[in-house]
């Protein structure tokens, strides 16, 4: 035990002179282990984590990776046949080798924003509102690290830990990752020939809202308008430029509004009629209904959380994701994982049915 102690200094002592921060210990609940409460889990938290990094190597990674979900677990169940002291001389080789790769010769110098990021994630750790720990440490150490490493390879090591951020409650994005995803910002007017007759678009094709009675009136469908408009059901409309390829990021203010659909919709998708619009149709959208938050999914999923006022849509054909942001706050709302194939195109797709406050794009 005294041995799993030394360990857990260790790399208490070497995180805090990594990430050198004034009154903050990222650790200091760790040190703390004289006590019989943490003496039953020093062992096991260092167990676990060498386990977990073990089990990344043997996968032939070239770096460490983050584990898409890690739980602290009691590991003495698992491991009852096996040989304590020599699991944590193994454990120990593991952890500092570790180190090794991960620390830079000096003191990082850590920006406000990051620590920002760095004094959320303690805070909500003392208050015992984080359970996968572990690897939002490691993403975040390796954040600050990253500053000559590819747009690329961050994001894609993003898109392996933001479900953990999510399952947190909500710990902003760091900023090297969100100036990747804000980075890929794509213009984005609207389709008038594909918006639905009972919708007004804006002069400048970046806002929409639905038409007034008297609007209607004033402007009756007719059998050209039906023929000729894509979205004759649902009011919806499409944006004019489509994607097969790359990363696009757009945002859409809807603050004060009651319901709207934001999303994607692939070129083959129906558009005539009242369908469910779901993934299984070829959207991926996100819906505001009677104040519930919707991924709409088959079957729809409901998003326990606060309506944003401002959604950040980010496309990555490659990666075959479509996730959306609070763009204000800085935070993951949900991800669609999906496969796009190159042979038709991806177009941002919006709707609304209030006449009073318009979608409009940023």
């Amino acid at each position: 035990m005294e041995e799993s102690k030394c360990i857990l200094r260790k790399l208490s002592t070497e995180l805090d002179r990594l990430v050198p921060l004034k009154g903050l210990v990222m650790l200091s609940e760790v040190r703390n282990v004289e006590s019989p409460q943490n003496e039953s889990q020093a062992l096991d938290l260092v167990l676990l984590w060498a386990d977990e990094l073990r089990s990344l190597q043997n996968r032939k990674c070239a770096t460490i990776q983050i584990p898409v979900k890690l739980k602290i677990q009691p590991c003495h169940e698992a491991t009852q046949n096996l040989d304590k002291k020599q699991q944590l001389i193994d454990s120990k080789i593991i952890l500092s080798d570790w180190i090794r790769k991960l620390k830079p010769k000096e003191s990082v110098n850590v920006r406000e924003e990051q620590k920002a990021v760095l004094q959320d994630l303690c805070k909500r750790w003392k208050k015992g509102q984080l359970v996968d720990i572990l690897p939002i440490m490691d993403f975040i150490i390796r954040i600050i690290l990253w500053e000559n490493k590819s747009e690329g390879n961050i994001l894609k090591e993003w898109f392996k830990t933001e479900e953990v951020f999510h399952k947190t409650g909500g710990l902003c994005i760091p900023v090297p990752v969100w100036n990747c995803i804000t980075r890929a910002s794509a213009e984005v007017i609207l389709d008038p020939n594909t918006a639905n007759p009972d919708l007004k678009l804006s002069k400048d094709g970046c806002a929409v809202r639905t038409k007034t009675h008297e609007e209607c009136k004033q402007n009756p469908w007719d059998v050209n308008q039906r023929r000729h408009c894509k979205f004759d059901g649902w009011t919806c409309v499409q944006a004019i430029e489509g994607y097969t390829t790359g990363r696009h990021y757009w945002e859409v203010n809807v603050q004060g509004k009651c319901e709207w659909r934001i999303g994607v919709v692939k070129e083959s998708a129906p558009r005539h009629g009242y369908f469910n619009m779901n993934t299984t149709a070829g959207y991926w959208t996100l819906r505001l209904q009677l104040g519930s938050l919707l991924a709409l999914t088959d079957p729809v999923t409901k998003l326990n959380q606060k309506t944003p006022s401002k959604i950040g849509v980010y496309l990555d054909l490659e990666e075959g994701c479509i996730s959306f942001y609070d763009s204000v706050k800085r935070k993951h709302i949900y991800t669609f994982k999906t496969h796009f194939g190159k042979s038709e195109k991806i177009y941002p797709v919006f709707g609304t049915v209030e006449t009073d406050r318009a979608l409009r794009i940023m």
